[in-house]
């Protein structure tokens, strides 16, 4: 019976001229709320950006990091048959 009641009432909308504070307040509020929105994708975008940047880093030592352990490889492979050889001479 109460919610009836509620639905059947009218609610007046208040007039902005007689109390422009609240409005104002809120338009405030809002403005400071969307430069800040927009300051926090800005700096979203900037760190997304050097994300990119230190991601094209990371896969190119990576890249080398696999060279050079591959050359180590092939080093350690030559030193060995020089090892062999100079064991066979001396023998």
């Amino acid at each position: 019976m109460e919610a009836e009641i509620l639905l059947k009432r009218k609610f007046e909308e208040p007039d902005p001229e007689e109390n422009p504070a609240p409005l104002k307040n809120l338009e405030e509020k809002i403005s400071d709320l969307l430069k800040a929105f927009q300051e926090i994708k800005r700096e979203r975008d900037a760190l997304a950006l050097a994300l990119g940047v230190e991601k094209e880093k990371s896969i190119r030592l990576e890249k080398k990091l696999d060279f050079f352990s591959h050359e180590r490889e092939k080093i350690k492979m030559k030193i060995d048959q020089l090892l062999y050889r100079l064991k066979s001479v001396g023998g």
